[in-house]
């Protein structure tokens, strides 16, 4: 399988930024990521009540909170009033609340942004696409356009976003239980993609092969241990996805030194 990846070593990618050393997907995580030398950052992205496109993984706040309140049902500044690292740690508390246009200022201009637009249920996930849609289109002076990456694991989502802005590169994420069933898909259907994303654990020769036969590049997540890395570099994929990018950009060092 060609790789695609610039001088032919895959992406290193934080999964939600360094996860591992800050609370996940806050300018704390994004920016001790990009103390390693990584080549991009994903993020989630959903949308508050009122529509401001924010930055967090789960539909509710259990996570940080222990509340099963709906991320959705809260206005962006009832979310901006919550402390989004203390459940992390103590010396995050604190931490705030990142929004889509906080996080493109910031971090765009630096490193290549793969934001998946979290397609929950109950939500108004087209709403959501334009507004994701629409930020983008005001990226920081200076931003390369290579930078930006949307992921989805809505091929539909991901196809209106297409279609209201074709200049960015598009990512299936696709269905991890059952990858394959995206070689099931007619060409058509999925020529407009620059890349697939699969789960390390379910990533096979077959799939690898068949997004290669389409010139789509393989990116592959969560690779935390050195097994997950090693089958991930043997498949030649193009990007891998780790929650441990110090220890990851490391532990490659180590095998190229």
């Amino acid at each position: 399988m060609p790789n695609h990846a610039q001088d032919g070593a895959p992406w290193l990618v934080a999964h939600r930024g360094a996860r591992d050393e800050a609370p996940e997907n806050t300018r704390s995580a994004f920016d001790r990521a990009l103390a390693y030398p990584i080549d991009g950052i994903e993020l989630d992205v959903q949308m508050s009540a009122d529509g401001v496109p924010v930055i967090y993984h789960d539909a509710t706040l259990w996570r940080i909170m222990r509340r099963r309140r709906r991320v959705a049902k809260m206005t962006a500044a009832q979310l901006a009033e919550l402390d989004w690292g203390r459940w992390f740690h103590g010396d995050f508390a604190g931490e705030p609340l990142l929004t889509l246009e906080q996080t493109l200022a910031r971090f765009a201009p630096r490193t290549r942004l793969l934001i998946e637009i979290k397609a929950l249920p109950k939500v108004d996930n087209h709403r959501l696409t334009h507004q994701v849609v629409a930020q983008l289109a005001n990226l920081p002076h200076g931003t390369p356009p290579a930078h930006i990456l949307v992921l989805c694991f809505d091929l539909a989502v991901l196809r209106l976003a297409h279609g209201l802005a074709p200049q960015w590169r598009y990512v299936y994420n696709v269905p991890g239980r059952q990858p394959e069933t995206v070689m099931r898909l007619p060409d058509k259907e999925v020529d407009f993609l620059w890349a697939i994303d699969v789960p390390i654990g379910r990533l096979s020769r077959r799939l690898a092969d068949w997004a290669a036969d389409r010139n789509l590049r393989v990116c592959t997540y969560t690779c935390n241990t050195a097994a997950q890395v090693q089958k991930a570099l043997g498949l030649g994929v193009d990007a891998i996805l780790t929650d441990r990018p110090g220890w990851l950009t490391g532990y490659l060092g180590q095998q190229m030194g």
